[in-house]
C-alpha cells in the first residue's frame, strides 16, 4: 500500500493533514456515546452476562491464538455463535487490517470481542469500520474519504496489557508503511470495556515497563497538550501519581495491587488522551518504531527525556495566557522527581533505568544520520502539531543528538 500525502504535498493542504475522518449523517448522539467501563479483579468472567445483555447473536473474536488461550475466552463463549481472526501483528499495516475487514464481512457479527494489548484493540476497534479493499480503507485512513455512515458491529474490548489505553479512546492506530495514521472518529470507540488486572499477570517485565511508559507518555502529554482542560489535567494527574512510584520500584515482581494501580492508571491517561491527544513524543516515537523495532512506550519515554526540559522551559517563556500554570508543572515536576523543569529529562531518565530499559536513542540503533529524516517523518505528523510549542529543526537536531 502507498502511504498517504505528506502535509503541503497536495492541493488546499494544510498544517492539520491528515484531517480527522469524518463520517457522513454521523448524529449528535454519537459523537456524545460514552463507553461502558467495568473494571476490577475477575471482572473478565462479567463477558457472558454483557453479550447476553447485547444480545448478542454472532461474536467475531479479533484476538491471537494464546491471548485465547491464557484467558480461558472460549469458555466465556459457550452459548454465543462465534468465529474467530487470529492475524494480528504489532504495530499493524493497514493490509493487516483490511484482512479483518474482510472477515468481518464474511461472517457479519452483531458484536466484535477484542481481547490482547494495544495493537490488538486497534485492529478490532478498524476492522469493524473500514472496508474489506486495501484502496478504499487507504483513502479513509488519510482522510481523503469519510468513515462509512453504516452502523458498525458493536464492540467489547478485554485488555490484556495495562499501558496503551486503546480500550477507551475514539481512534486506532495504523500504518501505511512506516507512516502511522490515526482512524480517529467517534465509531472507532468501544461499547463496553472490561478491565481485569488479572488477565496482565503474564505480561513479561519488560512488557508491563513498556505498557507502563506508553500511560506515561500519555499522562505527561495530555498534561501539557493546547486542548488540555480541568478534567483531562485531572486524569492525567491520577494517572501519572499511580504510574511513577511503580517505575521506581522496578518491574521484576509486580504485585496484585501494582497490577490494579497500572491498569486504573491505563484507563485514566487513556481517557485524558482522549480529550487532547498525544503531541511530539508520539510523534517522534512512531519513526522510531517503525524503522528502529523500538516498543512504542519505550519510543515515547526516550524522546521525552529531551521534550520535557525543553518543553517546559518554552511554555514558560510562553505569554501568560498561554503558558501552563506554575502550579501544575510543579505538580508534573514533583511527581517525576525533579526540581526543576531542567532537571526533568534526568529524572524521567533515572525512572527509565530503575525500569532496567535504556535511556538513550543511541542504545536503541539510532545514529546521527537517523535524526534529520526522523525529524521529518515527525513533524509531518499532526500529533507534532499538537505540541504545545513550536518545533525548530536546529534546536530540535541538537537536542536528539544529545541523546545518542
Amino acid at each position: 500500500m502507498r502511504t498517504c500525502p505528506s502535509p503541503g504535498s497536495g492541493p488546499g493542504s494544510n498544517k492539520s493533514w491528515p484531517p480527522r475522518a469524518q463520517a457522513a449523517g454521523v448524529s449528535e448522539p454519537d459523537e456524545q456515546r460514552r463507553i461502558e467501563v467495568l473494571a476490577g479483579t475477575g471482572i473478565a468472567a462479567k463477558l457472558p452476562a454483557v453479550l447476553r445483555r447485547m444480545r448478542a447473536q454472532r461474536v467475531l473474536v479479533v484476538a491471537t491464538p494464546n491471548a485465547v488461550h491464557r484467558t480461558g475466552a472460549a469458555g466465556w463463549l459457550v452459548g454465543h455463535d462465534h468465529d474467530y481472526f487470529h492475524d494480528i501483528v504489532s504495530n499493524p499495516q493497514a493490509a493487516d487490517v483490511v484482512r479483518g475487514a474482510g472477515a468481518v464481512a464474511r461472517y457479519r457479527p452483531d458484536v466484535v470481542l477484542g481481547i490482547g494489548g494495544g495493537s490488538t484493540l486497534d485492529t478490532a476497534k478498524a476492522v469493524r469500520l473500514l472496508p474489506p479493499t486495501g484502496a478504499e480503507a487507504e483513502r479513509i485512513l488519510c482522510g481523503v474519504d469519510p468513515v462509512p455512515a453504516t452502523k458498525p458491529p458493536r464492540l467489547v474490548v478485554i485488555p490484556t496489557t495495562a499501558g496503551p489505553g486503546s480500550e477507551v479512546t475514539t481512534f486506532a492506530t495504523i500504518y501505511l508503511g512506516r507512516r502511522k495514521q490515526s482512524l480517529d472518529h467517534p465509531a472507532v470507540r468501544a461499547d463496553v470495556a472490561l478491565i481485569d488486572p488479572l488477565l496482565t499477570r503474564t505480561c513479561p517485565p519488560t512488557l508491563t515497563a513498556h505498557c507502563a511508559l506508553d500511560a506515561t507518555a500519555h499522562a505527561i502529554e495530555s498534561w501539557w497538550s493546547p486542548r488540555a482542560r480541568p478534567s483531562s489535567r485531572a486524569l492525567a494527574r491520577g494517572a501519572l501519581s499511580h504510574l511513577t512510584p511503580i517505575l521506581r520500584t522496578g518491574f521484576r515482581d509486580t504485585t496484585t495491587r501494582q497490577r490494579e494501580l497500572l491498569s486504573s492508571a491505563a484507563v485514566m491517561a487513556g481517557h485524558a488522551i482522549d480529550l487532547t491527544r498525544t503531541t511530539a513524543a508520539h510523534a517522534f516515537a512512531y519513526p522510531t518504531t517503525a524503522q528502529f523495532g523500538v516498543a512504542h512506550g519505550l519510543a515515547c519515554a526516550l524522546h521525552l527525556v529531551w521534550l520535557l526540559p525543553f518543553t517546559l522551559a518554552e511554555l514558560d517563556r510562553e505569554p501568560s495566557g498561554s503558558r501552563m500554570a506554575k502550579e501544575e508543572t510543579d505538580q508534573l515536576l514533583t511527581l517525576l522527581g525533579a526540581r526543576t523543569a531542567a532537571e526533568s529529562g534526568a529524572a524521567l531518565a533515572r525512572l527509565l533505568s530503575l525500569a532496567d530499559c535504556p535511556t538513550r536513542l543511541g542504545e536503541v540503533g539510532v545514529r546521527a544520520s537517523d535524526l534529520e529524516p526522523m525529524f521529518e517523518e515527525a513533524l509531518s505528523n499532526n500529533r507534532a502539531q499538537n505540541h504545545p510549542v513550536a518545533l525548530r529543526k536546529a534546536p530540535v537536531l541538537k537536542l536528539l543528538r544529545s541523546r545518542l
